[in-house]
């Protein structure tokens, strides 16, 4: 087995904070592959050679010298019962030599944890890269076969397709703390060889074993999942379900679904914070007809079935929601929007009554008329007409998935 000249290095560095000698790292031909002494490094040392030959200590001083050995003691590496590398201390032998059992133990220990961690960072990687290959609109089934064989993941296994995507203006950095969402997922799902999960452009894409978990305990996991995550990133989860997928042409479309769900959870949420739905019940739907599905304080899971009228919305072409949006509020500024927007909402949420709205917002009743009538005279829909009334909510809500537009699915 050969070391990694950058694992080798930070098992030195470690080292080197517990001793203060110099600290060679050679690999099992006896050369110098990291070390305090930049110098020493590509250079072969025959004492080193002997130690990983033998599998003993060699020592180095005046009555053993060695070709390229300074004095010091050659401690052999060994992982079940192989020498699999070997390190020296550098420094007179009578003070050196007591720490050779500790720094063998203490080497061996650094070496299999960097190996478990290179080991770990692989197999993400493999599954990383099945799991993106199912999920792909054509799909190669000799890659595919491939890494399933090497994760030893069964591919005739029904599985429940996930996607979390990270709400906005909620703060933190996803990308600082990837690696302990990561464990987070390890951790949540790791106990289960056939759940197959990566964190990719963004999005937590998950391919849940549905042979050990219903759809309710699927949407529980995600709760508990997006949790984790919103504690670690400092920032709020929504998860979308799409259908569970029996074969492996069955992935694309239920990944579409489910990245789909996800965008009207996030869309959800945003309106709950903003006070656009009724948050404090779980799964209210508000006059425009939208399901607010809150699975806890932190975390929205949606299922792409539980969308009301967001299946109909999210499927409409980006250009076709642009021209729809432009023919019914063509002419006002973003501003002007923003102020209809408001008004009309809250207009909704309290079924037209005038004194309400204007409580919430802080106006006169006379300001929430004329704000009314200001739409009505700039786009030409009356707020107070139902048929007028559903164009401008579709509107209003096609405008706001158009700003979410890098998350849109096509």
């Amino acid at each position: 087995m050969d070391i990694d000249p950058h694992i080798a290095t930070t098992i030195v560095e470690n080292i080197k904070g517990v001793l203060q000698h110099d600290i060679n790292f050679f690999n099992t031909e006896g050369r110098v592959i990291a070390s305090t002494d930049p110098t020493r490094i590509g250079t072969d040392h025959e004492a080193a050679l002997l130690a990983a030959r033998t599998g003993r200590i060699v020592a180095v001083d005046a009555e053993h010298p060695f070709a390229g050995a300074r004095d010091g003691i050659n401690v052999p590496v060994m992982q079940s019962d192989t020498v699999i590398a070997v390190v020296g201390i550098t420094g007179e032998r009578a003070r050196v030599e007591p720490f050779g059992n500790v720094i063998k133990k203490m080497t061996e220990i650094l070496v299999r944890e960097n190996l478990e961690q290179v080991s770990r960072f692989d197999r993400r990687m493999m599954m990383t890269n099945l799991t993106n290959l199912l999920i792909a609109p054509q799909s190669d089934a000799a890659p595919i076969g491939y890494l399933a064989s090497t994760l030893g993941v069964d591919l005739e296994r029904p599985r429940i397709v996930a996607v979390g995507r990270l709400e906005h203006g909620t703060g933190g950095d996803a990308g600082a703390t990837q690696d302990g969402t990561y464990d987070a997922l390890d951790a949540l799902l790791g106990s289960d060889a056939e759940h197959l999960y990566t964190i990719y452009g963004g999005e937590y894409r998950l391919l849940l074993d549905s042979a050990h978990l219903n759809p309710d305990e699927a949407r529980d996991l995600l709760v508990r999942l997006g949790d984790a995550a919103a504690r670690i990133n400092g920032r709020r989860l929504a998860f979308g379900m799409g259908d569970t997928a029996h074969t492996a042409v069955e992935y694309h479309r239920c990944y579409q679904q489910a990245r789909t769900a996800a965008l009207w959870s996030v869309f959800a949420g945003d309106r709950a914070r903003t006070g656009m739905a009724d948050a404090s019940a779980a799964g209210a739907m508000d006059t425009a007809g939208v399901g607010v599905n809150v699975g806890t304080a932190a975390t929205q899971v949606m299922a792409y079935d539980d969308m009301g009228i967001g299946l109909a919305l999210c499927s409409v072409p980006d250009d076709t929601a642009a021209r729809f949006v432009r023919n019914v509020f063509g002419g006002l500024t973003e501003e002007e929007i923003d102020e209809a927007d408001a008004v009309f909402d809250a207009y909704t949420r309290h079924n037209g009554s005038i004194s309400r709205t204007a409580e919430e917002l802080f106006l006169h009743k006379n300001t929430v008329q004329n704000r009314l009538n200001k739409i009505t005279r700039l786009t030409g829909y009356n707020p107070r007409e139902l048929a007028d009334h559903t164009t401008l909510a579709a509107a209003f809500m096609l405008r706001r998935l158009i700003s979410m537009a890098d998350s849109r699915i096509r």
